[in-house]
């Protein structure tokens, strides 16, 4: 057990050294960007989104500014979709005798239950070059701070089903929202000759939500509970970078 705890030292202070031995290089080998950012993650949720909720994907946009010394500031928005729903329940009261739900014919209401939500993020970090002819690639580290939300969302295909359609559905879709923490490791690509910018990694989220609705029709109780939520995502990210100071070839140093 020591000798394995004496060499994990020994990597981790090999590599902090090697980070190390590259700072006074940063400055001729990465470049000033502005990144523009297309997202997408695949989300396994925990806490109370996790109850009610499987696993769901998000898409999403954004910005990321990296000075000159490798410093992060970034900005995003995504918009959560899924289609498994956990609370198979909610809307029995609604269902007739011959089980179903009626629409405005008497008819049985052709509709779907799904999962929607949205998070915004404002996120700093840095990226640690691991190549000395490119330090605009390598390790990405981001933690941030935002807003995320999420609903059971209702849609009657013919916008026929009063229950589902109309304000009265909002006793039912479990509207939750709050302050969300999150946290980014990856690893981020810009090529050398720009046409290929990229990134992919682990996404961490923890949010304390509350249900913006307070009553629940099903349930018949009022929910003012503080909830815990949590999602770990793969994300993956396009990016189109635009440079904002460009190098002379002899101020590169290959070493």
């Amino acid at each position: 057990m020591k000798t394995f705890i004496f060499k994990t030292i020994l990597i981790l202070l090999s590599i902090f050294t090697s980070f190390s031995g590259y700072a006074q290089d940063k400055y001729l080998f990465s470049n000033k960007l502005v990144d523009l950012q297309f997202l997408y993650n695949y989300h396994i949720p925990g806490g109370r989104i996790g109850e009610r909720f499987g696993n769901f994907s998000s898409v999403g946009f954004g910005g990321m500014l990296k000075s000159k010394n490798n410093w992060v500031l970034a900005y995003e928005f995504n918009y959560l979709f899924g289609m498994k729903i956990k609370e198979e329940t909610i809307l029995n009261q609604l269902v007739t005798s011959g089980n179903y739900i009626s629409n405005t014919d008497g008819f049985p209401a052709n509709y779907s239950v799904n999962m929607r939500g949205i998070s915004t993020f404002v996120k700093g970090g840095r990226l640690f070059g691991v190549k000395k002819f490119n330090m605009n690639t390598g390790i990405l580290l981001l933690g941030g701070i935002g807003l995320l939300n999420h609903r059971i969302n209702f849609q009657s295909q013919e916008g026929n089903a009063p229950p589902i359609d109309s304000d009265y559905r909002k006793g039912y879709d479990r509207f939750s929202s709050g302050i969300a923490f999150n946290q980014f490791i990856g690893y981020m690509y810009h090529s050398q000759n720009r046409y290929i910018n990229l990134f992919i990694g682990l996404d961490f989220t923890q949010a304390l939500t509350y249900n913006r609705r307070g009553f629940n029709y099903d349930t018949e109780q009022f929910d003012k509970a503080r909830h815990l939520d949590f999602t770990t995502s793969f994300r993956f990210g396009w990016t189109i970078p635009i440079y904002l100071n460009t190098k002379e070839q002899n101020e590169f140093q290959f070493r």
